[in-house]
């Protein structure tokens, strides 16, 4: 099985938008995501086909927030959700990002947030439209130190 991580085309947002669709995520623009941000998305690539994508949006110099990400509901518990946050999270730490924020509904991926890549719950948002899952009505706002993050990943990576 070959699964690349490569920067998103545009001939890939078709399969991007179907994979949005599976995860209730695909009223764009709406209030709850007014656009996407393509030129930070990347795609996970599984034999040849798009099964999974994540994207982030700079808001200054130390400051970043993620956006969208989703994998295939037939390749979920494969490690393609923790392949891609490591990818996004090693970008942004690169571009010289401090801080990491990420709005998130599903009580699971809050958890998995917090046990795999050391978020912490720091507030919640109300929601504007039906995004996500639809009958949770406000976004759990998590944050991650990501100077720290990248130095735990990197003894982790050496000790590998």
């Amino acid at each position: 099985m070959g699964v690349a991580i490569e920067k998103l085309r545009d001939s890939d947002k078709p399969q991007v938008m179907t994979l949005l669709k599976q995860v209730n995520m695909h009223y764009v623009p709406s209030p709850e995501m007014p656009e996407i941000s393509w030129e930070n998305y990347a795609v996970i690539r599984m034999d040849g086909k798009v099964v999974g994508f994540c994207g982030y949006k700079i808001l200054s110099d130390c400051e970043a927030k993620t956006e969208l990400m989703a994998v295939d509901k037939a390749c979920r518990g494969m490690g393609l959700g923790v392949k891609l946050q490591t990818y996004r999270m090693e970008q942004m730490a690169r571009r010289g990002i401090k801080t990491l924020i990420t709005n998130c509904d599903r009580p699971e991926s809050i958890a998995w947030y917090i046990k795999h890549f050391g978020y912490e719950k720091v507030g919640k948002l109300k929601k504007e439209h039906e995004f996500g899952v639809p009958d949770i009505d406000c976004w759990t706002t998590l944050q991650v130190d990501l100077e720290k993050w990248a130095e735990d990943f990197k003894k982790v990576a050496a000790d590998e």
